[in-house]
């Protein structure tokens, strides 16, 4: 099941920064048993992008790689997803490389962990979008 409530923000914090999630940003999150196995946040957004974070502890499912794409690009209508990804966590950075982010820059020593990697994604370089991934998008919202 794939949830848009501010739980989902919540469990993403979590992983990804120590828990803090600001409830004016937004999240998706994809459930399997009642427990989150992925989710993700977009923040910042400014009407050109979105600053997105990822975290994922199971397999994704098609539907839900539609939905964390359709809802920057056609619902918010933005053209660029940014990732920041510290330049040590070698699996995230495979990961979002893999989906079909790019680096763009490199903020040298602002992470703990080393740099900040920042890789980004226009919608026209989006797979995601396409008929295989949408047919089967549903969203349950529920409020928190």
């Amino acid at each position: 099941m794939i949830t848009s409530d501010h739980s989902a923000g919540h469990w993403v914090a979590k992983r990804i920064f120590g828990g803090y999630f600001e409830e004016r940003s937004r999240s998706l999150g994809l459930k399997r048993d009642g427990k989150y196995v992925a989710g993700v946040i977009y923040e910042n957004f400014n009407h050109r992008s979105f600053t997105c974070h990822i975290a994922i502890t199971g397999r994704m499912t098609t539907a839900f790689l539609y939905a964390i794409f359709d809802y920057p690009f056609n619902i918010c209508e933005v053209e660029k997803i940014i990732v920041p990804v510290a330049s040590e966590n070698a699996e995230s950075l495979r990961l979002v490389k893999k989906m079909g982010f790019t680096e763009e820059a490199r903020i040298k020593d602002a992470h703990p962990l080393g740099d900040i990697v920042l890789l980004t994604m226009l919608k026209e370089d989006c797979r995601f979008l396409g008929e295989k991934y949408g047919k089967r998008c549903t969203i349950a919202t529920t409020s928190t």
